[in-house]
């Protein structure tokens, strides 16, 4: 499988597998059957509760299919959420109104999230950890602490999520660019100064939830041409867009059927005309509108 990779040298799998809200066995289940397919991205966050599946399913994982650690890049998410902490407080981390947050500083908190996911995932490095979303006033000093984990070894490449590039800007200041922003694109919501911004940052864009509302919105006999034409369906075509943008998508399924169905698009690419006609759907579509907390997905 052709590697996709940033001037930094990262090397990320042209598709991978997203994970939410899968827990438990049903995670393990799925990453085992994603893995057998071909996929190696395997996408999470440690407010997904899914830090464990991927735990329990590595020693099958390695044992199944003759795989090794260095075979997958496993990628988490530093949030909110505190509660795996054995802590008696109730709260949020990254707030300002948070109790909780004013008794442990940011990199302490970071540390120890990192840990915990080394924990549940029984792994010693974890490919890449993402800011999950710029939370104001905090985001910069998180930054900073997972560029010491980087430096560590604990961690091999640092990235964002639903970052704008007014963000990136001030993330930039620490001499460390991101390898990696996760944020929604769609035929609907094509972000073509964000998307330009970070290919001149060799920034890798990844896309969660690339499917999101397309079959409701764009009908089949719309792109029936092109699904003929490559003999794709309408899922593996949107698919096959993002990656011919430069940007890996991550469709999360736990049906081995069409977990089969979205990997096969690395067979073939569309032309330069077919990706501006699928641009041509863009209607800026978001999925939360912009707030303090949430920029805007």
């Amino acid at each position: 499988m052709k590697e996709l990779k940033t001037l930094s040298g990262l090397p990320v799998p042209p598709i991978g597998l997203g994970t939410f809200p899968l827990q438990g066995r049903e995670m393990a289940d799925t990453v085992l059957a994603a893995a057998q397919i071909g996929y190696r991205l395997i996408d999470t966050s440690d407010d997904y509760r899914g830090e464990t599946g991927i735990g329990i399913a590595c020693s099958e994982l390695y044992q199944k299919t003759g795989l090794e650690r260095e075979d997958l890049f496993f990628q988490t998410k530093i949030s909110q959420d505190n509660s795996y902490w054995d802590d008696p407080l109730d709260g949020v981390w990254f707030n300002p109104n948070s109790i909780h947050q004013k008794l442990h500083t940011v990199r302490d908190v970071v540390r120890e999230k990192i840990s915990i996911s080394l924990r549940e995932m029984k792994t010693q490095y974890i490919d890449s950890v993402l800011i999950h979303y710029p939370f104001p006033g905090y985001y910069y000093e998180i930054w900073e602490e997972l560029i010491s984990l980087k430096n560590e070894g604990i961690i091999r490449y640092i990235g964002v999520s639903n970052f704008f590039q007014k963000h990136i800007e001030v993330i930039k200041k620490s001499g460390e660019i991101p390898a990696i922003n996760e944020v929604f694109f769609s035929p609907l919501c094509t972000r073509e100064n964000l998307l330009s911004f970070l290919n001149n940052n060799n920034i890798m864009p990844l896309c969660y939830s690339p499917l999101l509302g397309v079959k409701g919105k764009i009908a089949e006999e719309a792109l029936s041409q092109i699904m003929n034409k490559y003999n794709k369906s309408l899922s593996q075509i949107i698919l096959r867009w993002h990656v011919d943008r430069g940007c890996i998508p991550i469709p999360k399924s736990k049906n081995k059927n069409r977990l089969k169905e979205n990997f096969s698009i690395l067979d073939f690419s569309l032309t330069k005309e077919e990706v501006q006609y699928i641009n041509s759907f863009n209607q800026d579509f978001v999925v939360a509108a912009e707030s303090l907390y949430c920029p805007g997905i």
